[in-house]
């Protein structure tokens, strides 16, 4: 048993701040409203914006992700449109072009005065703006979040999403021919749709490069019921990020097949105290972990014989408890530590490498390996008693 004392320690205080939103009375309907002005059917004036989160995992690795950098400004295009630089509009081909401009100070946004919003009235279009993100690392996830914010009548459905190429493919020829005629990438990771009105919501996607090179999309498609009314549609994006994310749970995705296929080599192992390190070799830059489990044999028992024989449990899909963490950068030489352990347990443990293959990204795995860990040394402590004086007068 190994004690710690800790004295001195200060206290911790927590402060929390609770602000109060002030909601402002809805306006009288305005029968000239322009398609960004409030609706005229009693909804409440806008909300605040919830607060934006000041640290995040990274860099953001978007340009102008937020649509306030003033070194890039919004650009015209034709016929009346203002987008925000960095980024390219676009729309399917043949169907409506909406108006885009700059939110500016008068209309809503999430943060910092600007956002990009695009709006039609009377018809229902599928548009959007990206950007493609270049310098990436392949098979890293990467997480992109942008908060949505759409208006319209009761009823609709703003569809709104974002999404990840993993190709990185550029959607148009240029800023100028702007309408995507192919489709969009059909390897596109979407996040949830946005469904509610008048309210920001941060939506969320994760997906890995199979190249350098990423597409990061904001696609809208408002749908209206079929009630023969004449409908508004307005999109509003705001604050986007794209970081370098990481799995679930921090777990790399588990191998297809667990059929070693020579990819990974040379492992060896060695205990340094009470831990076991693990090194091993890719036959090209590769993320690398560790997937274990730590067994403690018990007595044996001794009316069952001579000695004990353990079978091996036999399963389609080998399941380990515990994993590495993991080495996000691709190299060629890998190395992970597995700590805590003590004498007699036994370690059993595959080694995993995530790898462009065939363009997709592959997890490839090792033959399973077994340590019994011995020759830990004798962990002494010597714990010496306090002795207090009082004070006294000579």
């Amino acid at each position: 048993m190994r004690r710690v004392w800790i004295t001195g320690l200060p206290g911790l205080v927590v402060l929390l701040t609770i602000v109060a939103v002030a909601v402002a009375e809805p306006p009288p309907p305005d029968v000239t409203r322009s398609p960004l002005s409030p609706p005229p059917m009693g909804y409440a004036g806008w909300l605040s914006a919830p607060p934006v989160e000041t640290t995040s995992a990274g860099p953001n690795l978007l340009v102008n992700g937020n649509f306030d950098d003033p070194n890039y400004p919004f650009y015209w295009r034709y016929p009346n449109h203002f987008v925000a630089g960095g980024w390219i509009r676009w729309w399917i081909h043949l169907t409506v072009l909406p108006e885009y401009d700059d939110a500016r100070s008068q209309r809503p946004y999430y943060d910092g005065g600007h956002a990009q919003v695009y709006f039609k009235w009377g018809h229902t279009y599928e548009a959007g703006i990206y950007q493609v993100v270049s310098g990436l690392t392949p098979c890293t996830p990467y997480r992109f979040t942008m908060w949505a914010r759409n208006h319209s009548l009761e009823g609709v459905l703003p569809h709104a999403r974002i999404g990840l190429d993993p190709e990185g493919t550029q959607l148009t020829p240029s800023d100028d021919d702007c309408a995507v005629k192919t489709g969009l990438p059909p390897k596109t990771v979407w996040s949830r749709e946005q469904t509610a009105l008048f309210t920001w919501e941060e939506l969320s996607v994760e997906a890995e490069p199979l190249g350098n090179r990423l597409t990061a999309i904001l696609y809208a498609h408002p749908e209206p019921p079929n009630d023969g009314r004449t409908y508004y549609f307005d999109t509003i994006w705001d604050a986007g990020r794209l970081i370098t994310g990481t799995y679930p749970g921090g777990r790399m995705p588990e191998p297809v097949s667990w059929t070693p296929s020579g990819f990974i080599t040379n492992i060896v192992t060695s205990t340094l105290l009470n831990t076991l390190v693990v090194e091993w070799d890719t036959l090209a830059p590769a993320s690398a972990q560790v997937w274990y489990n730590v067994i403690s044999p018990t007595e044996p028992i001794s009316f069952t014989g001579v000695f004990t024989v353990y079978l091996p449990l036999v399963v389609k899909s080998p399941y380990y408890m515990f994993a590495t963490a993991l080495e996000a950068s691709p190299s060629t030489h890998h190395r992970a530590v597995i700590g805590n352990l003590q004498n007699g347990q036994i370690v059993r443990f595959v080694v995993l490498s995530r790898r462009l293959y065939g363009g997709a990204c592959v997890t490839e795995v090792s033959e399973p390996i077994e340590v019994t860990i011995s020759g830990i040394p004798p962990l002494n402590q010597v714990y010496l008693p306090t002795v207090l004086k009082e004070d006294s007068d000579p």
